[in-house]
């Protein structure tokens, strides 16, 4: 079947995780993706590229990292502080529809490859650039990373701990929330092309795109001036500025979501706390959220006498909103995660690898895994003979150090 981006090529600078997540969704959708990597890589505490280990090697956060953002990939190491190696990036700019970068601001600039050279080389090129805070502003000298976007913009106060500890999220959220921006703006630049031969510079940032998500919290802020911070006042409460029942609450051997303010009737009498609907200090929305504590008090209590599964078949025959908070095998395990196909198996030379398979599901363009990450440089000689290179001439440029 015809993918959605065939025949578009994408020249990809990137690095970490904002800027790879960006380009893997365009190699998802089927853009040929050339990961432009440097001829000798360094994990960012010094040590040589490790993205695929050897059985008897420990894995780390910064291989599962690498193979988590570059499937759908090729990979081309090149020298771009040598002459010739920036000769043959300028010759793959020229012939690419998308140039993706994550560095700081300037960066690309001072490699002559900044968006404004590369109009020079490519008067079509759309070029994605991640950046921490944006390319212009205060914040934009300042490091860019996933837990300091999520300081600054907020979102450790929106999941404010019972004792009042901001506490951030235990994802890198601020870099994936960026790359699907990323890819987004990319695929809509892509159709403005496609009407008006037009290419241009598309920008997305970690401050940026945390502030947009917390558009719920941020819209009921801005526009009350007696709401306040949001208060989460208790450990299992989900949402600062929604009244229970809404957060994870202890059973006898776990945890179960509820999520059901509308269905607060039907959940009492399952629980055997009917008396909780004659308490005035519940009777309202307004009432449940000032006394969300004691309400929370109660409601767990009882659902304490019970397992997870056992509240689970009462929940689902009264299609009560709620769900088990599953632990991280529990989740791999589940039977809609196995029904959706997401977790896909590839191979890479021997070694097999496990990865998160694409989330968007399409009728007449889907979209697979066709390619595992690569290794190191895998793809130089392939590519440069798509280039017009020969073999003997690659063999020159590999000995003087300009690809590997």
């Amino acid at each position: 079947m015809k993918k959605v981006l065939e025949g578009i090529r994408v020249l990809d600078f990137t690095e970490r995780v904002q800027g790879p997540f960006a380009s893997q969704i365009l190699g998802d959708l089927g853009a040929d993706v050339i990961k432009v990597e440097r001829v000798n890589p360094k994990t960012p505490d010094g040590r040589s590229d490790e993205r695929y280990l050897e059985s008897s090697e420990l894995p780390t956060l910064y291989s599962a990292t690498f193979l988590a953002n570059n499937r759908n990939k090729r990979s081309i190491a090149i020298n771009l502080k040598d002459p010739e190696g920036i000769a043959i990036v300028h010759q793959l700019v020229a012939t690419s529809d998308v140039l993706c970068e994550n560095f700081r601001p300037g960066v690309m600039n001072r490699l002559g490859l900044g968006y404004e050279k590369c109009l020079t080389l490519n008067e079509k090129i759309i070029y994605l650039s991640s950046t921490g805070y944006g390319s212009k502003g205060p914040y934009s000298e300042m490091p860019g990373q996933d837990l300091l976007a999520q300081a600054i913009s907020g979102m450790g106060q929106m999941n404010l701990s019972a004792s009042g500890h901001p506490q951030p999220v235990g994802m890198s959220i601020t870099d994936l929330l960026g790359g699907i921006y990323g890819a987004l703006a990319v695929v809509s630049a892509i159709l403005h092309r496609n009407q008006t031969q037009e290419g241009q510079l598309v920008e997305v940032d970690l401050l940026s795109s945390a502030i947009s998500v917390l558009n719920e919290h941020a819209v009921h802020f801005l526009n009350n001036k007696n709401v306040g911070e949001p208060q989460r006042l208790t450990e299992m409460h989900g949402h600062g500025y929604i009244p229970p029942p809404y957060g994870f609450y202890k059973t006898s051997d776990g945890h179960v979501a509820l999520a059901g303010g509308s269905q607060i009737p039907e959940l009492c009498k399952i629980l055997g706390t009917e008396n909780l609907l004659d308490n005035e200090k519940f009777a309202t929305y307004q009432d449940r959220l000032l006394n969300r504590v004691e309400m929370e008090q109660v409601l767990e209590k009882a659902l304490q006498k019970r397992s997870t599964s056992e509240w689970m078949q009462f929940f689902k025959t009264a299609d009560i909103f709620a769900a088990p908070v599953n632990t991280f095998s529990q989740a791999f395990e589940n039977k809609q995660v196995e029904y959706q196909n997401l977790i896909v198996e590839t191979e890479n030379a021997g070694s097999k690898i496990k990865l998160v398979a694409p989330a968007i599901k399409m009728s007449k363009t889907p979209l697979k895994v066709r390619m595992a990450p690569p290794r190191h440089g895998e793809h130089t000689k392939q590519i440069l003979n798509e280039m017009g290179f020969d073999d003997q001439e690659i063999e020159l440029k590999m000995e003087r150090g300009s690809v590997a």
